[in-house]
């Protein structure tokens, strides 16, 4: 059940009312349009011209008629090649010829008619418009040319948009940041249907697959990155508007083959492992990928019903090499260390079993993936008034050893987990028009994203404690590695989401005005099978982690070889087998529910030309989501969490807070913007824009908002330290042994102190206000430049507050001394925090909607349409991203902020913050012969070209943390506050691919094509992660002492950029 059931009603309502009315509109998240003027002679308007429009693919025409200014636009136009056709009384017809249409985009027809009765060709050109002067929408066009011949590693075509100015990575896994706004704000739409997961908010099947939808069947495709129409909306960030490709009366497609071995490329730097000594030995596991499909179109009746059936299938060998974090990690043991394990008993020959144990977790393991796409498509003209469109895309992906798809890992060699994936969705839409100026187009969809996850088999020797007898606890140590079950699975389901949607637009053009309203309505359910922590979990960390667990293991290995009694290295308060610095951790309760979501969201758009040279875009866009209600809300009489305890700083009781969802019904968002054509031959415009924009609640969010409440049937974590060894009130089973786990059939939720969520009384969704200035010139055919201002300012964003904390009384400031490093001899204070009496010793978190953002950015950029053999893009970013913590966290976190009570200390820049970057990318395919196609030199020297993708971003930033106990006792953000956030830098990423490609046309319809790529040619070192641990703590001391690995490179490769790689392929095209 659902809240709002009259919020649903009503919009079903008005859907239906809107579906009854149409839609007229100059272009669409689907389709473009053609407009123009009609002149005669003496360059005379001539009114009530009739035009005709023909899909030179389909031979599909549309018509309309010029208004009494001459002016004339032709809507829904699918994207393609198109012939325009006008009729006059008294003047010769005109024919404009092979016109370029582009998705979301107008192109200008202008028609000069002459006196008499032959058929005068109009001379224009085949290209749409590379300046924008109709509307003030910042975005960028990717076409076939792009699409088929620039380097793009991996092949996904949504990676493309990091081409686009204030577009940069976010993370290593393939999210992209806008504007400054994490990448989980973004929106991606296939042929007008969402391709997203509303879960967690990214593109279907995560970004752990290769890609949801083959770039094979991409057509092309737009991206908005600001101010976009009232159409686009469930976006913060950007949107990426794809469309895929059809038939036509002529059969045509392509087989393909691409081949990358690294045999042929480079070893990632962090591809070493250790022997049991720490000696380091370099090593370079096979990576071999091979993708490989085809598609074919054409026509089943001629001009009335066309298929398009593309099948895309990924197989990859690619071993992952398990590390240590830190190289010297085995040979860490102190004297002092060494000489607290030989009291104990403790040998060299049993230290050197744990260490074996532990080489063991490292080198080389097993991993694969297969995965399989089919993409079948049909387009109906049911008469010459309605054009039905249908699609499938189905995905099944698998992958032994595949949740984790780095080069290297610091995780052992049974912590990385299979993975699965089903994907399937099915878009239909009806494009009816009605009259010349009256045209509806309906959409619907039906997805559902599966994915599940689950443990790899143990290795021989691990300790078979959890799961039944099955698996490993989760074992991580700092400076080595995570080991054991991963903390996250198992996954059943997470999620099995299923998607639907209905959406409708409508438009009414009158004199200058189009106007333009529509409605969409999603449905999404998410079914979740997961308990976090399961298996158990053991943490070693502190000053001694390795000496810890050297004891431990051994403690395991040989019983009674040790007393009981025995204080462990790292801590004399632990004795044997509870070595472990950090709490033990066991997830309990139920492995998860399901939970529905509605969104419904209505828009309005008025585009006015205002004069032939001005037009002014003004729209308003409403969205509201309707929230699950709150099945587990806690209701406890009795326990460490009844629903009648207070929440500190929050003055809410757990039972009314764990029954408040979200209800934020107030979010209109109002654009406006002015498109200026100043020399009035479209060569020239000036571009204004200002628009409020929303981003999703995510499912995730939600979801733990609804489960971890308290309730006995919901889910948690029993936490307890290594220091209870009895029980007590609020730890009923004492520590566990390692490596056993607890048997925890008898807790239940409620009963012991388990962390809670909750939603702020006053969430709302994500708020984000654009602003941009843009001026563009054409200055050479087909070849624009232009210059603008990009800036956007984030308020509500996401953010999780640990409220369980007060300042200590006794205690109520500490100061701390730094010892070494940049900051030796420095001291500072904070405020020193404790558990609120009365409130338990558990996380209280409260989701809030506080973190604010600010980006500002100057943009140069060049843009060259493929012509003369040679097309560009190539543009440059000065840009300034600041925010008070924002965080691209799928997951809520227990604490994010680093004082609760004081909100300075989190700003600072960006994590998105890249202050430079540089694209440039182009194709250039030269004709070097100009004689015969027939001839052995044009065969030898012509059907070359050569596309390069060159890529600067500045270092992002990162902040220097300090390691061990929270400096404030809230153990929110860690960093050294005498540094700030985020005050270092990584070093700056320097990318440049390039494919080379040679074309043996057979004829004009026919071709073979071989290809060679090379990824980052130069094999430079791609930075992505580094030791951010600038100081430690140990226990509870007030020195901090420097730590001299700080800044040592601990990741180098991403989804899309690592070490050199070469790929080869080949392309049979017709």
């Amino acid at each position: 059940m659902t809240k709002n059931l009259s919020t649903k009603i009503f919009a079903l309502l008005a859907l239906s009312f809107i579906l009854s009315i149409g839609q007229v509109f100059a272009q669409s998240t689907v389709t473009g349009g053609i407009n123009g003027t009609v002149t005669d002679p003496q360059g005379g308007a001539v009114p009530n011209a009739s035009i005709v429009v023909t899909n030179l693919g389909t031979n599909q025409t549309m018509s309309a008629t010029a208004d009494s200014n001459g002016s004339y636009r032709v809507t829904n136009l699918q994207p393609g090649t198109y012939k325009v056709e006008t009729t006059v009384t008294g003047f010769a017809p005109a024919i404009a010829d092979n016109i370029i249409v582009e998705v979301g985009r107008s192109t200008p027809v202008d028609i000069p008619l002459t006196l008499g009765t032959a058929v005068a060709e109009v001379n224009v050109t085949a290209e749409a418009p590379v300046v924008n002067t109709t509307d003030n929408a910042n975005a960028s066009n990717f076409d076939q040319t792009q699409i088929n011949e620039l380097p793009i590693n991996g092949r996904r075509w949504s990676n493309f948009a990091l081409l686009s100015p204030t577009a940069v990575p976010d993370g290593t896994f393939g999210l992209i940041s806008f504007r400054g706004i994490s990448g989980l704000l973004n929106n991606n739409t296939i042929d007008g249907g969402d391709n997203n997961q509303a879960f967690f908010s990214e593109e279907r099947g995560r970004t752990r697959i290769n890609y949801s939808i083959s770039q094979a069947s991409i057509r092309e495709f737009q991206v908005n990155t600001s101010n976009y129409s009232a159409e686009y909306g469930r976006s913060a960030g950007g949107v990426t508007n794809a469309v895929t490709k059809s038939g036509t009366n002529k059969f045509h497609g392509e087989a393909f083959y691409y081949n990358r071995n690294n045999r042929n490329g480079a070893r990632n730097p962090l591809q070493f492992v250790a022997d049991i000594n720490g000696v380091q030995r370099p090593v370079k596991p096979i990576d071999l990928r091979e993708q490989f499909g085809g598609n074919i179109g054409g026509p089943i009746i001629k001009d009335k019903l066309f298929f398009f059936f593309n099948y895309d299938q990924q197989r990859r060998n690619f071993p992952g090499v398990a590390r240590f974090t830190q190289a010297n990690f085995l040979t860490s043991i102190t004297a002092a260390q060494r000489a607290v394990l030989t009291t104990a008993g403790i040998t060299d020959a049993h230290i050197n079993t744990a260490l074996a144990y532990l080489v063991n977790q490292t080198g080389e393991t097993p991993r694969s993936g297969d995965q399989k796409l089919f993409f079948p498509k049909i387009d109906w003209q049911i008469n010459s008034k309605n054009l039905f469109t249908a699609s499938y895309n189905r995905l099944r992906w698998e992958s032994i050893n595949g949740i984790q798809t780095q080069a290297t890992n610091t995780r052992g060699r049974s912590n990385f987990g299979d993975d699965f994936v089903e994907v399937d969705s099915f878009n239909a839409r009806l494009q009816s028009t009605l009259s010349s100026n009256l045209v509806n187009e309906f959409r619907f969809q039906y997805g559902r994203d599966f994915e599940a996850q689950r443990s790899s088999a143990p290795l021989d020797g691990e300790p078979l404690t959890a799961l039944g007898g099955t698996r490993s606890p989760n074992i991580f140590i700092t400076n080595g590695l995570e080991m054991g079950t991963p903390t996250f699975l198992e996954r059943g389901a997470f999620p099995d989401e299923r998607r639907y949607q209905f959406a409708d637009t409508v438009t009414f053009t009158h004199g200058s005005h189009t106007f333009k309203f529509g409605g969409d309505i999603n449905k999404v359910t998410d079914d979740i099978s997961n308990l976090r922590f399961e298996a158990g979990a053991y943490s070693y960390t502190g000053g001694a982690p390795l000496a810890d667990f050297v004891m431990d293991f051994t403690n395991w290995k040989n019983p009674g070889l040790i007393l009981p009694t025995r204080a462990c290295p790292g801590l004399a308060a632990r004795n044997t087998g509870r070595c472990y610095n950090g709490n033990y951790q066991q997830g309990i309760g139920s492995p998860g529910i399901k939970l529905g979501t509605w969104d419904y969201n209505f828009f309005v758009q008025d585009d006015y030309r205002l004069s032939p040279r001005v037009t002014i875009n003004m729209g308003l866009r409403y969205e509201v989501i309707s929230m699950p209600d709150a099945v587990l809300a806690n209701n406890n009489t009795s326990g460490p969490l009844p629903a009648s305890l207070v929440i500190p700083n929050d003055l809410r009781t757990i039972g009314e807070a764990t029954a408040t969802m979200p209800d934020d019904k107030n979010n209109f968002g109002p654009r406006i913007g002015v498109a200026i054509d100043l020399t009035g031959d479209g060569k020239t415009s000036l571009r204004a824009g200002y628009g409020i924009y929303y981003g999703r609640i995510q499912s995730s969010t939600i979801y733990n908002a609804l489960v971890n409440t308290g309730n006995p049937g919901g889910q948690g974590q029993y936490v307890v330290a290594p220091t209870v060894v009895v029980p007590t009130a609020n730890n009923p089973i004492p520590a566990p042994i390692f490596p056993n786990v607890l048997n925890t059939s008898s807790l239940v939720v409620g009963t012991t102190a388990t962390a809670i969520q909750f939603f702020d009384r006053n969430f709302e969704a994500p708020l984000i206000n654009q602003y941009d200035v843009v001026f563009e010139r054409e200055v050479f055919r087909n070849t624009a430049v232009s210059v603008s201002y990009i800036g956007s300012l984030g308020r509500k964003l996401p953010s999780f507050f640990d409220l369980n904390n007060e300042i200590n009384p006794a205690t109520p400031t500490t100061t701390y001394t730094v010892s070494g490093g940049p900051f030796d001899g420095q001291t500072f204070t904070l405020p020193l925090y404790r558990r609120v009496p009365g409130a338990g010793g558990q996380a209280m978190t409260r989701i809030q909607s506080t973190t604010k953002s600010q980006y500002d950015a100057l943009v140069f950029q060049m843009n060259r349409r493929f012509t003369n053999g040679l097309q560009l893009l190539a543009s440059y970013t000065l840009a300034k991203s600041t925010d008070t913590d924002q965080n691209s966290a799928t997951f809520t976190e227990a604490n994010s902020p680093y004082d609760i009570l004081n909100g300075s200390y989190d700003r600072g820049p960006s994590s998105f913050d890249t202050r430079h970057k540089v694209v440039i990318a182009g194709v250039w395919a030269p004709t070097f012969y100009k004689g015969s196609t027939h001839s052995f030199y044009n065969y030898l020297v012509n059907g070359w070209s050569l596309a390069p993708n060159f890529n600067y971003y500045s270092g992002r930033p990162f902040s220097g943390n300090v390691g061990g106990t929270s400096l404030n006792n809230t153990f929110g953000d860690s960093f050294l506050p005498l540094a700030g956030r985020n005050s270092f830098r990584v070093p700056s990423l320097i990318n440049l691919d390039v494919r080379l490609s040679k074309r043996f046309k057979f004829n004009e319809s026919m071709a073979l094509e071989f290809l060679a790529e090379a990824f980052n040619i130069a094999n430079r070192t791609h930075v992505f992660a580094v030791n951010s641990t600038l100081y430690n703590r140990s226990g509870t001391s007030t020195v901090l002492t420097y730590n001299a690995p700080f800044g040592q490179v601990t990741g180098t490769d991403s989804t899309l950029y690592r070490e050199r790689q070469i790929q080869f392929a080949a392309r049979f095209q017709f």
